[in-house]
């Protein structure tokens, strides 16, 4: 299983996800009512990078507090919505209601 970075990029950004960009990486943080959460991934820049396979999304998946590869994909491909991400990181406290 691979999956292209621009894929992971532009829907992560549909998600609460605001980017930010350094030299080598580009971040990925998690906001939440405008708030920034503290949860973030990131991405190399470089070319040899334009895609990414399992175990590198297996990384991806701890650092965004999932609980499965699947649910990473279905993060970044669009099944999961924004909503049900967030949803999940209420049912394992790493967000409040309020």
């Amino acid at each position: 299983m691979r999956i292209e970075r621009k894929n992971i990029s532009r829907n992560l950004l549909k998600k609460g996800f605001v980017k930010k960009e350094d030299k080598h990486h580009i971040y990925f943080h998690h906001h939440y009512k405008g708030v920034d959460t503290g949860i973030y991934t990131f991405m190399s820049h470089g070319k040899k990078h334009e895609d990414y396979d399992r175990k590198v999304l297996s990384k991806m998946k701890k650092q965004l507090k999932l609980d499965s590869t699947q649910d990473l994909v279905d993060l970044v491909n669009c099944p999961m919505s924004e909503d049900r991400y967030n949803e999940i990181l209420r049912e394992k406290n790493f967000i409040s209601v309020d």
